[in-house]
């Protein structure tokens, strides 16, 4: 059977033809945050979702996976106030993607993929990833993996903090190749917020210092460039994909 573009539209009997060649789960994550006036707040959702799906496709029949429909609420602390922010908590979001490892182990499944498209999940997500591997579950963590050497080479305009891509040339760029619908180019502005000396020690609410969820100039995104990043992002993703489920035929 081909992989699947969304696990629960299949059938019973789909199912377990699948199940027996133990496939690799896909389990797309984002969350609900206010992404500026040419974003919508669902940016991370999208692009979590369709990333999985490039993914499938990339992969073809060559590793057996199954895609989980998206989660679409994560830790979104840092932009907690801003309008269009609803979001949970790290522990919850380690909760959820536990609790639905051990469902997949239940049916045989021990490796999965969390598809990550909001960097604040990132702790969570690591939480989750040592409490299944202490119960034998193989949980992978991808936030655009192998995209640097690309952003470096197609990026016009400057990083507004060297840690964050949110609502910029980058982020803006993803969206434009992969959701051109969803983006509104006549309303993206540039924003350079002034960062507190000690940001990097000290958590801030990004409202604190900055009237707009945008980092850096989203003006010079295009979807050339979202294509160029992803193109590689898919190929080592698919890559590592592969290893991990030979991985379980090693055991």
């Amino acid at each position: 059977m081909a992989n699947s573009a969304d696990i629960s539209a299949l059938s019973d009997s789909a199912l377990k033809e699948a199940l027996k060649k133990r496939p690799v789960l896909l389990l797309p994550i984002g969350a609900v945050e206010s992404h500026g006036e040419h974003l919508p707040a669902g940016t991370d959702n999208i692009l979590a979702e369709r990333l999985a799906d490039a993914l499938i496709e990339t992969i073809g029949d060559a590793t057996p996976v199954l895609r989980l429909p998206v989660i679409p609420f994560g830790q979104v602390w840092s932009l907690a106030d801003a309008p269009g922010s609803f979001g949970v908590s790290n522990a919850t979001v380690t909760n959820i993607l536990l609790d639905i490892a051990r469902s997949a182990k239940a049916k045989g499944l021990a490796t999965m993929v969390v598809i990550n498209a909001h960097l604040g999940n990132a702790a969570a997500i690591r939480d989750a990833q040592r409490l299944a591997k202490d119960e034998d579950i193989v949980m992978a963590n991808f936030f655009y993996p192998g995209a640097e050497r690309a952003i470096a080479r197609v990026r016009e305009r400057p990083e507004a903090h060297g840690a964050f891509m949110h609502a910029c040339e980058i982020e803006t760029s993803y969206m434009l190749h992969l959701a051109p619908e969803s983006v509104d180019m006549n309303l993206a502005t540039e924003n350079y917020p002034e960062f507190p000396d000690d940001f990097d020690i000290v958590p801030y609410r990004w409202t604190e210092f900055s009237e707009s969820p945008v980092l850096g100039d989203p003006r010079a995104a295009s979807a050339d460039k979202g294509k160029a990043i992803l193109d590689e992002v898919l190929v080592n993703m698919a890559k590592q994909i592969s290893v991990l489920y030979s991985r379980q035929f090693k055991e």
